[in-house]
């Protein structure tokens, strides 16, 4: 089964609460949003979006320009037709082959980069994040910690410490902030997570 038609046949079958990542309120994203956008109008990009709350939380606090990322049709759907927000953009890609006119204050993804397993992925993965970032823009990248679980939704992951993080991305963002976070499964289990915050340099 490729890529899409996993995600698709996940969203499909699968009750919103009923996928491990499920958070009613992604606390940990909003108040990373919060602390480090710069005004209510920041260019803010969600990737692997799924039918995540963020995009309610984020509205309900004010803010205007959103982007929700995600492969799955049947999950852009859902997430469009609980909100009737007509300024919200969404946009149906595997994020490896993103392309846009825009650049984001604030790129957030909360475990998509760990499904992204061979080297040359991970290379794109961090190209478009330097393409796609406004100098001084943020990235806050979720993944499985370095003793969080091996697999997700059937799928292998690579589990990164915060360390490891930052070493990949080096070349172009400076560490903010970075914790480690234990999430509480709908199904009682809990995993662990890294976060960081990363800051884009200026382009030289």
């Amino acid at each position: 089964m490729d890529n899409k038609k996993h995600w698709e046949n996940i969203y499909q079958k699968k009750e919103i609460d009923g996928v491990s990542w499920y958070q009613k309120v992604p606390i940990e994203s909003l108040q990373l949003i919060k602390k480090y956008s710069i005004s209510n109008s920041d260019k803010i990009i969600d990737i692997g979006c799924g039918k995540s709350f963020l995009a309610d939380n984020l509205l309900e606090l004010n803010y205007t320009d959103i982007s929700l990322v995600d492969i799955s049709s049947n999950a852009l759907k859902e997430v469009k037709d609980r909100l009737q927000n007509k300024s919200l953009n969404f946009i149906e890609t595997d994020i490896l082959n993103f392309n846009s006119n825009d650049k984001y204050d604030i790129w957030h993804d909360r475990a998509v980069f760990h499904f992204i397993t061979n080297p040359e992925g991970i290379e794109k993965y961090i190209s478009l994040c330097n393409k796609y970032i406004n100098n001084h823009g943020i990235l806050i990248i979720g993944t499985f910690a370095e003793d969080g679980p091996l697999k997700c939704s059937g799928l292998e992951i690579k589990r990164y410490s915060v360390d490891q993080i930052l070493d990949l991305f080096k070349e172009t963002f400076e560490l903010v902030e970075s914790f480690k976070i234990l999430h509480k499964t709908p199904f009682d289990t809990q995993q662990s997570f890294s976060f960081c915050v990363l800051r884009k340099f200026t382009d030289h």
